[in-house]
């Protein structure tokens, strides 16, 4: 739960200081979420408070907004068609020490725009001398009303050693999000051996909600704390998603070989190779 609220505070608030002279402002709110239908038109306020003991002028900038497939938001400009239906009633704005004052932008939805999901970062930047000093950004996301397609597909999942010669086990796994708005997702993984018995269980943290079109790669972890026997395993996993609570079921087998099994097999080996010489040797000297 920490690490989705550190994840949701990154999405929300990005701000990215380019010198030792930056000033002290903020914007509000964090973030947006809405529905729009296509052809209509909606406004929206951001506030923005100097926080300095002078007044100051501030750029109001937007860009695209995406998810790297680690969870983490990155901004750039021309990712989203959405960027150009973003109007801001002015491009500039000054604030006074100690004040806040609002701005308004508006996004404009086309006619016959498809429904899905769009995701801009909109927020200021303060200018000096050198260029800029400091940026604030916050994200908007938005859904072009319409019918909600929720898939998520599977792209990989698979342990990442064929072999594991201790019980520190882990498996790699990547989902993408091919439906038309954000899933929510949560899953587990269940670790079984001979005959279906289960030796690990556990909830895997998949981050905040994985945008439309946007892939999430998972790293994870199965330590089972008891000893085990060695062999084949089967490790199956079990993902939650979407507001119609969809699953995805998918198993995988991986061979645990613990070290001291194979030294044991090793000596195993050595013991009767050197029992088969002694017998030799034995039925030699009988002869």
């Amino acid at each position: 739960m920490q690490r989705i609220k550190k994840i949701i505070g990154l999405l929300a608030l990005s701000s990215i200081f380019l010198g030792s002279n930056a000033q002290a402002f903020s914007i509000s709110p964090l973030k947006y979420e809405s529905t729009i239908a296509s052809g209509e038109s909606q406004n929206f306020l951001m506030s923005v408070e100097n926080d300095s003991n002078s007044a100051h002028f501030y750029q109001l900038v937007m860009v695209g907004a995406k998810q790297d497939q680690n969870g983490r938001l990155v901004f750039e400009k021309n990712i989203d068609v959405a960027e150009n239906w973003i109007k801001f009633k002015e491009n500039q704005v000054e604030v006074e020490s100690k004040e806040k004052k609002d701005v308004v932008f508006t996004i404009s939805v086309p006619k016959n725009t498809p429904p899905g999901g769009h995701y801009i970062g909109v927020g200021v930047e303060e200018k000096n001398d050198q260029g800029v000093s400091a940026r604030l950004m916050m994200v908007m996301t938005f859904q072009v009303a319409g019918i909600a397609n929720e898939a998520l597909r599977l792209e990989n999942f698979y342990p990442t050693k064929k072999y594991f010669f201790d019980n520190n086990w882990s498996h790699f796994l990547q989902l993408k999000n091919i439906g038309n708005i954000n899933l929510a997702m949560a899953g587990n993984i269940k670790v079984l051996f001979a005959n279906d018995k289960a030796v690990f269980f556990s909830t895997i943290d998949l981050g905040s909600k994985l945008f439309s079109g946007s892939s999430r790669n998972v790293n994870i972890k199965s330590a089972p704390e008891k000893l085990i026997f060695p062999g084949r395993y089967q490790a199956v996993l079990t993902i939650y998603y979407g507001l119609t609570n969809q699953q995805i079921i998918s198993a995988i087998n991986f061979w645990y070989l613990p070290v001291w099994f194979l030294s044991s097999v090793l000596i195993l080996i050595v013991l009767l190779f050197l029992f088969f010489i002694f017998k030799k040797r034995n039925h030699e000297m009988v002869e």
